[in-house]
């Protein structure tokens, strides 16, 4: 399944689990309703003495049963908005409320070393941004996550004993399946799960309190006035987790199918089923296994790599499938025998990481770039489903890039510096002007690092620019939010020094303001809101008028590119835009309407682009 199709498949999956929670909530109210009102009916002495259940429902009040019905519904929506809206914040939120710890800079402990490095060569591999990485410290089973609503905000999060008792191959393994639901769409699916389940939870958490409301009045009281409101507490707790019961149980489905796709992505991704097969053995052979003792370990239970919470009723309520099957879902002929973990040496991990860094590449080839990369097409066909050949050429990227950029790309003030000197003009008169304009309003510092590093940065083959900012994301992610909202005009004015914006600075900056966007101003587009192609045909004339005029010199020379393009599309109303004609302004707009169309219609359009370049 390749990048749009599981977008798409992901699209679906959640209008299903949508429904499927509607029913549950559905059901909830109506028994809750139910409930609420035989209380009313029958916890006074004149219903008990005068009425039968028969009268009940012969004078069935439903005005007081819509209501009730309406009550409990706000409650239950109340309470799944603001879990929610309490995880806002995305990846990092989540990683932090399981007591993640962020791996930032460049770590000296070799074992963190090693995880960051895996990490961005399967992002670069991928296409897709470097996420922030988290370690939790106090767990000692081996298991992942990773979280967030979409890549820009996204964190890939491991246990210490993920660490510890796993080998580069198992962790590669391990940290492929994560990518897979970042790449799939999963993790939004997973944010949405815990806001519906705590709002279901909602109905038995107002139970809970008024059951121990008159427990403590009844003790306090000789008349036992506290009676009615146990009976009525302790009823809406069953009620509440009921649907507790009911929304574990969707739970499961809908996790399970998704961690076979994940195995086989991971198996795709590295083209090595040792992998992640090792680590799934190794969970079966240690003591702790996947486990994770955090006190909220539940509620992202559907999230993890391998089950990481026991369950009394675990083929009802595990969110994986069984080991064993997954381990034979990658190896058939596998012999049934788990693996004890030994602890990883941190000497003979650094010593590994040290050789795959040491520099390979001469300068010259460097500035050249020798990496020969596959078309466009056969990428376009591949996109978010990387295979073994993406990931040698994303290790070669790598190699490329001086070890002194690499290493200023992790931390916030090299970060910053980098994405600047890259900025930077080749006439002096205007890079003197950017310079001064940084050395006055740039954070302290970063100006001259920004000059430090540009003679190396101008050096860069253009493929390794992208492989620079996606490297630099995790730590711009670590700006304030006032640092943030400089960074980002301090671009917009160097772009602006030089009277004009270039299709390299405008595109630079997209791509950087997307990621960032979604995780300091939590912006999260809508996908699929367009289901037809032609529907957006003036949007799709400005992005192919704007990108054959900037490849192609004169008007008659665009009109062939565009033309090719049109017979990809095979579809009316498009039309050449005359270059003077065009607009940033309205080209920004054209993207934004094109990223809602429905993913299995995006890859025809890119194909487009590909034609007509």
């Amino acid at each position: 399944m390749d990048f749009f199709s599981a977008q798409d498949d992901a699209r679906r999956k959640t209008r299903w689990l949508v429904f499927l929670f509607v029913l549950a909530i559905l059901s909830i109210v109506i028994l809750t309703n139910l409930f609420i009102m035989l209380f009313a009916e029958y916890s006074t002495d004149y219903y008990v003495q005068n009425h039968t259940p028969m009268t009940f429902w012969e004078q069935f009040n439903w005005a007081r049963f819509t209501g009730i019905g309406l009550g409990v519904t706000v409650v239950i929506f109340l309470g799944s908005a603001i879990r929610t809206l309490s995880l806002r914040g995305g990846g990092k939120t989540v990683a932090e409320m399981m007591g993640g710890r962020l791996v930032s800079g460049n770590p000296k402990n070799p074992l963190e070393r090693r995880l960051l490095n895996v990490v961005e060569e399967i992002s670069i591999a991928s296409g897709t941004p470097v996420p922030q990485v988290y370690v939790m410290e106090h767990e000692p089973g081996i298991n992942a996550f990773a979280a967030g609503y979409t890549t820009g905000d996204a964190v890939v999060a491991v246990t210490q004993g993920t660490l510890e008792k796993l080998n580069r191959s198992e962790l590669q393994g391990v940290i492929a399946h994560e990518f897979s639901h970042i790449i799939n769409g999963d993790m939004r699916l997973n944010i949405r799960l815990i806001g519906i389940l705590f709002g279901i939870l909602m109905v038995a958490l107002i139970g809970r309190l008024i059951f121990r409301w008159g427990a403590l009045g009844g003790r306090s009281s000789k008349e036992n006035n506290g009676v009615p409101l146990v009976v009525l507490g302790l009823g809406l707790l069953i009620m509440g987790y009921v649907g507790v019961f009911f929304g574990n149980l969707i739970k499961a489905s809908v996790s399970r199918q998704r961690e076979y796709l994940a195995d086989a992505s991971a198996v795709q991704f590295t083209r090595d089923p040792d992998g992640i097969s090792g680590a799934l053995k190794k969970i079966g052979g240690d003591s702790q296994g996947a486990l994770i003792v955090h006190p909220d370990a539940e509620e992202l239970s559907h999230a993890y790599f391998e089950e990481g919470v026991p369950h009394l009723f675990s083929s009802l309520f595990a969110t994986h499938p069984p080991l064993d099957k997954r381990i034979r879902k990658i190896q058939p002929n596998w012999d049934g025998k788990f693996i004890v973990p030994q602890q990883a040496s941190r000497d003979e991990v650094q010593r590994e990481e040290d050789k795959r860094e040491e520099p390979r590449i001469s300068p010259k080839d460097m500035a050249l770039g020798g990496v020969i990369l596959s078309s466009v097409l056969d990428n376009i066909g591949k996109a978010g489903a990387p295979d073994a050949a993406n990931m040698e050429e994303a290790q070669r990227l790598l190699e490329y890039l001086p070890g002194e950029l690499h290493e200023a790309a992790a931390e916030p003030y090299g970060a910053r510096a980098l994405i600047y000197a890259l900025l930077l003009d080749d006439e002096r008169g205007v890079l003197e002007k950017q310079i001064w304009h940084l050395q006055d309003k740039a954070d302290k510092g970063v100006a001259i690092l920004t000059e430090k590093y540009m003679a190396t940065v101008k050096q860069l083959a253009p493929k390794l620019h992208l492989v620079l900012v996606d490297l630099a994301m995790p730590a711009l992610r670590q700006l304030s939010t006032g640092q943030y909202h400089l960074f980002r005009d301090n671009l917009q004015a160097l772009i602006d020094m030089d009277g004009q914006i270039t299709p390299f600075e405008w595109s630079l900056q997209k791509i950087i303001l997307h990621n960032l966007e979604a995780h300091f101003e939590h912006r999260i587009s809508r996908i699929g809101r367009y289901r037809h192609i032609s529907r957006l045909s003036p949007e799709i004339s400005i992005m192919l008028s704007y990108l054959v005029h900037n490849t192609h010199e004169t008007e008659s020379e665009a009109n062939h590119p565009f033309e090719a393009a049109m017979r990809v599309l095979d579809m009316e109303g498009l039309r050449l835009l005359k270059k003077d004609d065009l607009d940033l302004k309205e080209l920004d707009k054209a993207l934004h309407k094109l990223n809602q169309l429905k993913p299995l219609l995006k890859p025809q359009l890119l194909k487009a682009c590909a034609a007509s370049v």
